[in-house]
C-alpha cells in the first residue's frame, strides 16, 4: 500500500535510511517492490537507500544484491523523471532556451 506520497513502504524505510535489521522485515514483506522505482525521486531501491549522511551499507549493499541494477538503464529512468514542475528534462530544457546543441544531447542519450 502506498503513502500519501505514493511511495511503497519499502521506499519510505529506504528513505528513511533503517539500518538492515529493521529493512529487512519489511522487504521480506514486500520483496515485489525491488524491482519498482521511488514515485517521487525515479532511483531505484538501492539508490535510494545510498542517499544522505546517514545511510547504512549493509541496506544499500543487500539490496543491491537483491536486484543488481544496470546503471544505464536507471539513468536513463532518473533522467525521464519529472521534476517538480511536472516537467521532463527536455522540456525543461526547451523553456529555459537552451542550447540546440545542449538539447540534442538531452535528447539522444536520455530519451
Amino acid at each position: 500500500t502506498r503513502d500519501v506520497d505514493s511511495r511503497l513502504p519499502l521506499f519510505t524505510a529506504a528513505a528513511e535510511s533503517l539500518r538492515w535489521d529493521n529493512m529487512e522485515r519489511i522487504y521480506d514483506n514486500n520483496k515485489p517492490a525491488i524491482y519498482e522505482v521511488d514515485a517521487s525521486t525515479g532511483l531505484s531501491l538501492f539508490m535510494l537507500a545510498a542517499v544522505g549522511p546517514t545511510s547504512d551499507i549493509e541496506s544499500v549493499y543487500n539490496l543491491l544484491r537483491q536486484n543488481p541494477a544496470d546503471p544505464v538503464i536507471d539513468f536513463k529512468r532518473w533522467a525521464r523523471t519529472r521534476n517538480m514542475d511536472s516537467r521532463l528534462p527536455l522540456c525543461t530544457a526547451a523553456a529555459e532556451s537552451v542550447r540546440w546543441a545542449d538539447m540534442k544531447y538531452i535528447f539522444d542519450y536520455y530519451m
